[in-house]
């Protein structure tokens, strides 16, 4: 096998457990194949008091499970609005390829969780040790690239023509990305879920632990308390949601306008439910095991997990169709597809499967039939991503070239 360094500023903490899990999985997922991999997840210098002083808590190296992660400091200016993608980029840049020669043996190839910050700040130390580069697309940065600063556009483009492989998460982003640049280098990575990790066959019992009826429908939302993930259209949809036997659960960790739902909610006919913040993964495992529907009306995205997980869960999906999304969702078959900022929409497909049991049943087993022919797990993902490494390594990289790995685990499981 070869060794990679891999960078992820976004990335789990003994104190942010829960932020970029999903890099978390990408990287076990890749060390299982064997792989020797260096993390490293640099972490802004904290204040010495203030809501971000509790980075300087934050250990210099942890040992996360699967692998060992270094969290090395960087100046990373606030606001960030203002400094984001200027002077804080410009940071890490500096710092990280310090960092990698001090403390980190000269990797085979070098591999990005995001494109920025991550690709961005290793694009100096592979330029300068002639190390291949791979950058995962995702769809914050990629959906957004025309409305960026020119600067930031620059450092994005520069980054996306150095490396050698693009990998992004949906057909969408990796067309976007292959439009940013000349040479064919963009491919689709899809992240994944294990069904195995939800407990969909103990429903009945945590229905009983958690208080909830049998019959009740239970409707799920995962994500951010923001507008971005369409949190105004479901505190408009709520108003028409008028069924006696409905627990609605909203599950997220970031975003200010948690408050403003909980406000819409208690105006609203729905009698049952719950905001909750920073549910554990475990914990939300069991939601998704229990819940009968997913809703995420988001804005953009790129195919978000939360999807995936539904999917695994045995969950019928309903969702904008905006993104990768519909790549994900088979329309009619595992779940609805609504147009995005459409509240009367959400509302209509969500009042149509809370009384048709039959329809969700229908969805919710498509979906995970769907998930296990696509190969959308982790495992999938780890082979993948080595695959494509050893390919840039051998020098017979063709990013049109892809694999289906055929039955799958969880990285971040261990063995019993």
């Amino acid at each position: 096998m070869y060794q990679a360094v891999v960078s992820a500023m976004n990335h789990p903490d003994p104190y942010n457990p829960y932020m970029g899990l999903f890099n978390a999985r990408s990287f076990a997922s890749l060390g299982a194949q064997g792989v020797d991999i260096d993390v490293v997840s640099p972490r802004p210098r904290a204040p010495p008091v203030g809501p971000y002083s509790e980075y300087g808590r934050i250990p210099a190296e942890h040992d996360y499970g699967p692998y060992d992660v270094s969290y090395p400091r960087f100046a990373y200016l606030l606001p960030q609005k203002l400094f984001k993608y200027t002077l804080s980029s410009r940071s890490i840049q500096k710092m990280l390829p310090a960092y990698l020669e001090a403390n980190v043996a000269t990797p085979d190839i070098c591999h990005a969780g995001h494109i920025h910050y991550d690709g961005y700040g290793l694009l100096p130390y592979c330029r300068e040790n002639d190390i291949p580069l791979t950058v995962m697309g995702r769809g914050k940065i990629l959906n957004n690239y025309h409305d960026l600063a020119t600067v930031s556009q620059r450092k994005i483009r520069a980054t996306l023509e150095y490396a050698d492989g693009i990998l992004c998460v949906s057909d969408s982003l990796a067309q976007i990305a292959q439009d940013i640049v000349d040479e064919p280098k963009a491919t689709v990575l899809p992240n994944g879920a294990d069904p195995s990790r939800y407990p969909t066959e103990n429903e009945s019992q945590i229905r009983s632990e958690m208080g909830l009826d049998p019959e009740t429908t239970v409707v799920l939302f995962c994500g951010g308390y923001t507008e971005r993930k369409g949190i105004h259209e479901i505190r408009e949809a709520v108003d028409d949601i008028d069924h006696d036997d409905v627990h609605m659960v909203f599950a997220g960790h970031y975003g200010d306008l948690r408050a403003d739902l909980i406000d819409s909610l208690q105006a609203s006919p729905v009698d049952s439910y719950q905001v909750l913040w920073e549910v554990p993964p475990l914990a939300l495992r069991r939601w998704f095991a229990v819940a009968d529907i997913f809703m995420l009306p988001s804005h953009a995205e790129g195919r978000p997990n939360t999807v995936y997980e539904s999917m695994a869960s045995e969950t019928a999906v309903v969702a904008s169709e905006v993104s990768g999304i519909p790549e994900q969702v088979a329309d009619g078959e595992s779940g609805r597809l609504i147009p995005p900022r459409d509240p009367g929409a959400l509302a209509a497909a969500l009042d149509r499967l809370i009384e048709d049991e039959t329809t969700r049943n229908r969805f919710a087993e498509n979906g995970l039939a769907r998930l296990r022919s696509k190969g959308w797990t982790w495992e999938a993902h780890g082979e993948r991503l080595a695959d494509i490494h050893e390919s840039i390594l051998d020098g017979d990289w063709d990013p049109s070239r892809r694999t289906t790995p055929a039955t799958h685990t969880d990285p971040l499981v261990k063995p019993t």
